[in-house]
């Protein structure tokens, strides 16, 4: 029974944990890229894909800046109570109308171009709900007096009851 215990190796607790954890370590790494890979591959949005940010590359800023939702009057309202805001900050500050409006749209004229736009689109929203769908039904006189008796009706049964 010989054995040289001087040739066999020996390693410490200290670096069995660090290769253990050197492992879970490339494992979880390992598992997230497969992740990764699937989710790509399924991923609708082209802009997720292949690493993506999820939003669009941004060409032009100042084509984001004018695009106008319309709104109910499309923006008429609004506009309108800018304008007053205008009006009483000029009065304030005892200021050139102008001005105020200048620094904010840049010049009363591009002001005006908006509030004309805001009123055509409102009013066009305006005609076409009056056309539309939304206008009562005109009811002709038989019409009327059959509805007029079915509450008579109505009333009468509900009088026979109490």
């Amino acid at each position: 029974m010989n054995l040289d215990f001087m040739s066999l190796k020996t390693t410490s607790v200290a670096a069995v944990k660090g290769e253990r954890h050197k492992e879970k370590v490339l494992e979880r790494q390992k598992a997230q890229e497969l992740e990764q890979a699937m989710l790509s591959e399924r991923e609708l949005n082209p802009y997720w894909k292949d690493g993506g940010t999820g939003l669009p590359p941004e060409k032009d800023e100042e084509a984001s800046v004018k695009k106008v939702t319309v709104v109910e009057d499309a923006g008429l309202s609004w506009l309108r109570k800018s304008y007053q805001r205008m009006k009483e900050q000029a009065e304030r500050e005892k200021r050139n109308f102008e001005e105020i409006v200048a620094e904010r749209y840049g010049s009363v004229e591009i002001f005006q171009s908006r509030l004309e736009e805001a009123e055509k689109a409102a009013s066009r929203k305006e005609n076409y709900q009056r056309s539309g769908r939304w206008r009562k039904t005109d009811y002709s006189e038989s019409e009327r007096e059959r509805k007029e008796q079915h509450i008579e009706k109505v009333t009468r049964d509900e009088d026979d009851r109490n």
